[in-house]
């Protein structure tokens, strides 16, 4: 190699060299180096924004950074993940998506939807999970799902069940117990919100309803309502005595859930880095006793096991909205 060459060969190196600094330089401090905004998209006081307050205390004192939370609501929680999905892909913003906003929401607003739940978000973790009890009136004259459904068989559309309103999570988890039942006839009786479902119940206008597990407790343990059972694989920790519907001989699950997810793109790294920190999160004592109290069990999953899930619930709840006709407004 001649002097020349080996000026230029030199001159080339300092340039990748230079080149490769300022890339690194560019990509600034090592995650997180700022605020995570993390988007609860429905009301202020329901499982979704308390789960929200809570992880979002803990995670920032776990690597000290705020991690502030933002409540976008509207739409059944769909106005906030649509916000989201159209973020930077920098894992500074994520959003808390539930079984509603990313099952139940593409086959219920169809076309209307303002993104595609597996192309427009990147999964980071499933959470937590709160299980669904169907519980009945006092009234009723049957103590096991057999016998509730040999009763609504032999009064056909006669029986009533409330809701939290069409298309609701309660609503989907009794179309998939009345299907799984073989078709029951029952009449479905939506209300504005989860409270006056309840109430509904409490007064005798209808004969079942579906909630989670924490609110369904005081009714159970006052004896105003009988737990007919769990949508779940397992028992509810909170209503140990209270069999799931496979061991009422109706196997089907509907559990409500609750997951994070980002915009599309975040690199690995930075999706491992968020899994890793929020799993620790959620898994610290205090954490999961706080959440515990609100009726949610711990999940942590991978991003792959989120993935997963998605793929086996798109198709459970989306037809369960096409078996009860429901329709968004």
């Amino acid at each position: 190699m001649t002097r020349t060459s080996r000026r230029h060969a030199l001159a080339l190196i300092g340039m990748l060299a230079t080149s490769g600094a300022g890339s690194a330089f560019a990509q600034g401090a090592p995650f997180p180096s700022r605020t995570i905004r993390l988007v609860a998209p429905h009301a202020p006081g329901g499982n979704s924004d308390t789960f929200a307050r809570i992880l979002a205390q803990k995670l920032g004192e776990r690597i000290g950074q705020q991690v502030v939370v933002e409540n976008r609501t509207g739409a059944g929680g769909t106005v906030g993940s649509a916000l989201v999905s159209k973020s930077a892909p920098d894992g500074y913003t994520l959003v808390i998506a539930d079984n509603g906003t990313h099952a139940i929401a593409p086959t219920l607003y169809g076309t209307k939807l303002a993104y595609d739940v597996f192309k427009d978000f990147t999964p980071v973790m499933l959470a937590a999970t709160f299980p669904t009890v169907i519980m009945i009136h006092p009234s009723v004259p049957a103590q096991t799902p057999q016998e509730f459904v040999a009763l609504v068989k032999s009064q056909p559309g006669k029986l009533t069940y409330s809701s939290a309103g069409t298309g609701n999570g309660s609503h989907l988890t009794i179309e998939l117990f009345r299907t799984s039942a073989g078709g029951l006839d029952m009449v479905h009786v939506p209300y504005k919100g989860g409270a006056p479902a309840v109430q509904a119940l409490l007064a005798g206008e209808v004969q079942m309803t579906a909630v989670s597990a924490n609110t369904a407790l005081p009714h159970i343990q006052s004896g105003k309502v009988r737990a007919l059972g769990v949508a779940s694989t397992k028992r509810s920790p909170a209503l140990p005595d209270v069999p799931t519907f496979a061991e009422g001989g109706i196997p089907f699950e509907g559990d409500s859930w609750l997951a994070i997810m980002g915009p599309p793109g975040i690199p690995p790294d930075v999706v491992a880095k968020l899994n890793q920190e929020i799993a620790a999160t959620l898994r610290e004592p205090e954490t999961r006793e706080r959440l515990a109290k609100i009726g949610l069990e711990v999940v942590a999953s991978s991003p792959a096991g989120l993935t997963e899930l998605l793929q086996r619930d798109v198709p459970k709840w989306g037809k369960a909205v096409k078996d009860s006709g429901a329709v968004a407004d």
